[in-house]
């Protein structure tokens, strides 16, 4: 009896000594997920992330907004890949109050992790309206589908790219107001823009070819505001001034998939099927879904024929 009664207490106190490495165990796991979480307030509260410069590559289009990757300043190390992530939202107050969120999380691409980082919100002017901080614990979180950066960062999914800020900007978001009301004399491409941009997206008004003229005039060499233009045209009949802006472009760009597929619908407009069908080939040849982008961003209606090669 007395050998099993110490046996029992040399396993009560195994048992015991394992429960307190668990223990300790978890609480450092738990202590350094904490502390890291303290060190990322700590880094959001002292450099909020900024608002990307260059160009974006479009991830995804919502009705709640449209989410793009910062690919000029990805930053890779081994497996790991960060890029700023920028949201739009439809509404200069629809992403938590403000006209953008942005976020610069880390993809572990061989793991399919995500680390998560802080998070900045900003009004319409790039303001900064709030930070919160990302809480990332030690191996991440498992990537999900709405991480839509992963498949680009990770497997090279390409995506259509636009030239910046403003750009995302004027296809993703409705003008406020403020643009709409603002005096037509206003020296601010980018409003002038975003009126155009509008107008050539369905929202039309009367004084839509003159916001369009006047943005140009502003910002000759601004494409994306000369394709916006040439599909208003096509829109409204004005064939000839959209075959103009086109060719505009492609002289800049003759990789521009929406001006090579403007043309494409000009020659079927006139007749030329022959002329149609190469022009899309080559717009098709450097963007599969610009068809399905123009009929969807400009609300243009055309057969599945138009679509394909």
């Amino acid at each position: 009896m007395a050998k099993t009664g110490s046996a029992g207490a040399v396993r009560v106190g195994v048992f015991a000594a394992v429960a307190l490495v668990g223990a300790a165990a978890i609480g450092w796991w738990v202590l350094g997920d904490a502390r890291q979480a303290g060190e990322n307030t700590e880094a959001a509260a002292a450099v909020p992330p900024a608002l990307p410069a260059g160009r974006l590559q479009v991830l995804n289009e919502s009705f709640g907004g449209w989410t793009y990757l910062a690919i000029d300043e990805i930053r890779r190390d081994g497996d790991r890949a960060a890029a700023p992530i920028l949201t739009v939202g439809r509404t200069v107050t629809g992403v938590e109050g403000g006209a953008f969120r942005v976020t610069r999380p880390t993809v572990d691409c061989a793991a399919g992790r995500v680390f998560d980082a802080a998070t900045g919100v900003f009004d319409a002017k790039g303001k900064l309206v709030s930070a919160v901080a990302g809480y990332a614990p030690r191996h991440g979180r498992v990537a999900e589908p709405a991480d839509y950066q992963v498949p680009a960062l990770c497997q090279g999914r390409k995506g259509r790219i636009v030239a910046g800020l403003d750009v995302a900007q004027r296809e993703a978001q409705e003008p406020p107001e403020a643009v709409i009301a603002a005096d037509p004399d206003d020296a601010d491409p980018h409003a002038a823009a975003w009126l155009c941009a509008a107008a050539a997206r369905g929202a039309w008004r009367p004084q839509a070819p003159e916001d369009c003229a006047r943005a140009i005039r502003l910002a000759p060499a601004d494409h994306a505001i000369r394709i916006d233009r040439g599909y208003m045209f096509v829109k409204i009949g004005r064939n000839a001034e959209a075959r103009t802006d086109f060719a505009r472009v492609l002289a800049d760009d003759p990789k521009s998939a929406p001006a090579l597929y403007g043309v494409s619908l000009l020659a079927a407009l006139r007749g030329d099927e022959d002329a149609s069908r190469r022009d899309r080939g080559a717009a098709l040849d450097l963007d599969e879904d610009v068809p399905n982008w123009v009929a969807r961003t400009y609300k243009i209606q055309m057969s599945q024929a138009y679509r394909v090669r």
